[in-house]
């Protein structure tokens, strides 16, 4: 596989920190993305520009919140004024609750809907356009084997939401077999990533 420019979203911690670093250590130039690089992540940017460094990949940040379109259009062009070109992208940006279903109010289903499901649409609108200029492009949709629902309990926002986002790239992967554009959906298993943080709600 030739060095590919990649970026991958949510890529502070968790999934994302490690698929950045494996990718970077595989050759290709990685760009891992996060919100608040200069705030609460700036320990994050400060680790991984030490790790680069330290083992000679090429591995480095860009602040990209995917809650803010404005923020992801910035942070994308930033990419392509650096490296002038992207050739993949990882839909890892994420968040997970923890607590009975009936304890979330609808507004807060709403909010993990977004960073979950409405997000990949924000950065998709701004980055596909370059996947068509190039004629080329990867998309990887990072989900859950657990979308399917029930296992484990006490996680049906986080459920419900990435079973929306396997459902809109079934779709997307059907509208675009006509461009032969790539787009995997990843599954991985139940374990507790790195450095990942969970909210939790309780019945009162």
């Amino acid at each position: 596989m030739s060095k590919k420019i990649i970026l991958v979203t949510g890529a502070s911690s968790g999934f994302g920190r490690l698929s950045a670093e494996a990718l970077a250590r595989a050759g290709h130039t990685v760009y891992a993305s996060m919100r608040d690089t200069k705030g609460r992540n700036a320990p994050h940017v400060k680790a991984i520009g030490q790790l680069a460094k330290e083992q000679g990949i090429d591995l480095r940040t860009v602040e990209l919140d995917v809650q803010s379109q404005d923020s992801v259009d910035k942070g994308v062009a930033h990419l392509i004024a650096e490296s002038d070109r992207i050739d993949v992208l990882v839909h890892n940006a994420g968040h997970m609750v923890f607590g009975p279903a009936e304890a979330f109010t609808p507004e807060q289903f709403a909010e993990l809907y977004d960073v979950n499901v409405l997000s990949t649409q924000r950065v998709n609108r701004t980055l596909l356009p370059h996947f068509r200029r190039q004629k080329q492009g990867l998309l990887v949709w990072v989900s859950s084997s657990s979308s399917a629902g029930g296992t484990p309990p006490y996680l049906a926002p986080y459920f419900a939401a990435k079973a929306a986002m396997d459902a809109r790239t079934t779709s997307r992967i059907r509208e675009s077999l006509p461009t032969r554009r790539s787009l995997p959906n990843m599954r991985p298993v139940p374990m507790r990533a790195l450095g990942s943080r969970c909210k939790r709600r309780s019945l009162r």
